[in-house]
């Protein structure tokens, strides 16, 4: 069983020890690639203008790298530049915080799992609520390479469990998995503890940012576009089988995620829109 591990944090982040020393118990080959430091919120961005260096920390069976780049440019560096070309799975994690809801779109840590998916590769991406339970984006006491106030014994525990579920299964399907951690789990404590549920991404409300006077002050104005620092952004309303509703309910969340969407997904709604746009020039 041969892993490619990246993360978001930074190659030196808690999150990414955590699972790493996990996943060593259970893989025959943990190839950590991940990057020089903090790269939340990149996304799938990635690297086209200039080479991306790579610098190797730690050798033997379960060596570790650092790069330059993004997380989608460690994935790469990984499967394509023959430091993991062999990975049977990626993981991505434990990233420091939750990634629910929209947030799906903008996180580092989600990116390198769609970027190995995108190269044939399925993924596993882990998340950490943060200590207080936020799920707010702009969080103030953002962690350090200690990750302060974290406790990632659940997800690394969970999470070299499910990579070897995944390992042992084999899926003929590219398969991306978003798992989201509780800070405070049902049933801690427990022989059981939580339990996992599939769920769907949820939706956020993020509030407007003030409007400001342009034409009396034209200089240079700043905003905060994703809400204040330890704002709550609530969940719209909707059904509790998503991702955000998991937690609240300290449940962990397993939420399946894709690049792409079957023609037979679509619903009737958007399938009778599709077939009428003009699909030739005029």
């Amino acid at each position: 069983m041969r892993v490619l591990l990246t993360n978001d944090d930074g190659v030196r982040s808690a999150g990414i020890q955590a699972i790493r020393a996990a996943l060593t118990g259970v893989c025959t080959s943990v190839v950590t690639v991940a990057p020089d430091g903090e790269r939340s919120g990149f996304a799938r961005k990635c690297t086209f203008d200039r080479p991306v260096g790579v610098r190797r920390l730690e050798g033997g069976p379960h060596p570790v790298f650092e790069c330059d780049g993004t997380p989608t440019d460690c994935v790469r560096a990984g499967l394509l530049g023959g430091l993991a070309a062999e990975a049977d799975l990626v993981v991505s994690g434990i990233n420091h915080g939750a990634n629910v809801a929209d947030d799906v779109v903008y996180s580092g840590t989600i990116g390198a799992g769609l970027e190995a998916a995108v190269l044939g590769t399925s993924a596993l991406c882990l998340s950490q609520q943060t200590p207080a339970g936020s799920l707010s984006v702009n969080y103030t006491e953002h962690p350090g390479p200690g990750g302060p106030g974290y406790d990632f014994g659940l997800a690394a525990r969970h999470g070299a469990r499910a990579a070897a579920a995944f390992l042992r299964a084999r899926p003929d399907e590219t398969v991306v998995l978003s798992v989201n951690y509780p800070a405070d789990p049902a049933g801690a404590g427990t022989q059981d503890g939580p339990a996992a549920v599939l769920t769907r991404p949820g939706q956020r409300v993020y509030p407007r940012a003030p409007v400001k006077d342009w034409d009396s002050d034209p200089g240079p104005q700043t905003m905060y576009l994703f809400g204040e620092p330890d704002e709550t952004i609530p969940e719209a309303a909707g059904p509790a089988d998503t991702d955000v509703a998991a937690l609240r309910r300290g449940l962990i969340s397993v939420t399946p995620l894709s690049v792409a969407v079957g023609l037979d997904e679509f619903p009737p709604a958007l399938t009778s829109f599709l077939g009428q746009l003009p699909l030739s020039a005029p």
